[in-house]
């Protein structure tokens, strides 16, 4: 049973201060960027030091899901803010202004060959925030699949694909045709954070995706049918609150779970961290680390 944080991690601190310094122009950015590394190094630290299998640099660069990837690409940009769900942030909605085409790929984060996993937004994501302009199959062929491409060939062992609003009334038969544009180099998960999963988990069992992660905080273990054929990656740690889970509890619910997948389970988080304030963030990490260990022995 595999443990990892995907998504966009909190800030420090000291990295939230040195940015509004750098808005304000109090320091250079050459400063920010130090602290940025020095955020980086020892997120992959904490994540070491709990024995999570995968690695992530937690997007300490990305101002959200979806801009990093529209400053890259040819005939698109990012500019008026959008209210991300209903938590008290924001992103900004993709602007088309041409044939969209990933211009040049983000790099791969300095983290170790084949331990290292990627985030980035599902194609149906993607499309949700152009307001339609552009449909989901286009931003998998020409956005998505090169920068897959580019990440698997840098070492990355998993790809998760983060779809906030699927369960809030997308189509899944869009989502799962514009999936199989994407190329399969390297295994794909299609996350679901902050969502009730129920009215798509069947459609999703037919998915080109190794792994299906739920939000076990707003979706019920009722909800999944037996011998679900994908990965279940649990999410049982709650990325919207403060509070600190018990791993005992944890243990608890995952022995009620693993009989449900027949393909495995592996445990995460119900969203980004960026929710939490980052000594919160570590301490779950912590915790979800503390819950496995004793399920795999009793297994």
């Amino acid at each position: 049973m595999r443990a990892f944080v995907p998504g966009i991690f909190a800030r420090s601190e000291a990295l939230v201060q040195a940015t509004r310094d750098l808005d304000r122009g109090r320091t250079a950015a050459e400063a920010v960027d130090e602290q940025l590394e020095r955020d980086r190094r020892e997120l992959v630290a904490v994540q070491e030091d709990a024995g999570l299998d995968l690695l992530s640099d937690g997007l300490l660069r990305w101002q959200d899901l979806f801009r990093p990837l529209a400053e890259a690409a040819e005939g698109l940009s990012a500019r008026p803010l959008v209210r991300f769900l209903d938590t008290n942030t924001f992103f900004r909605a993709v602007l088309v202004e041409g044939k969209p085409r990933l211009r040049r790929p983000l790099p791969a984060p300095e983290l170790p060959k084949g331990r290292w996993l990627a985030t980035l937004p599902s194609p149906l994501a993607f499309a949700r925030a152009t307001d339609g302009a552009l449909d989901a199959r286009t931003l998998a062929a020409e956005v998505l699949a090169p920068q897959i491409e580019a990440y698997a060939a840098g070492g990355c062992a998993l790809i998760v694909l983060s779809e906030p609003f699927l369960a809030s009334g997308e189509r899944s038969g869009d989502l799962v045709a514009a999936l199989e544009e994407l190329p399969k180099v390297l295994p794909l998960a299609l996350w679901l954070p902050f969502s009730d999963a129920s009215p798509v988990l069947e459609k999703l069992a037919e998915a080109p995706v190794s792994a299906v992660g739920i939000d076990f905080y707003l979706t019920s273990l009722d909800a999944l049918p037996q011998d679900y054929p994908k990965e279940i990656m649990a999410g049982v740690i709650d990325a919207r609150s403060s509070r600190i889970e018990d791993p005992a509890d944890i243990r608890e619910f995952v022995e009620q779970l693993l009989p449900r997948s027949s393909a495995g389970v592996s445990l995460t988080q119900n969203g980004d961290l960026q929710f939490v304030s980052e000594p919160i963030a570590r301490e779950k990490i912590a915790r979800l680390a503390g819950a496995r260990t004793p399920v795999q022995e009793a297994a």
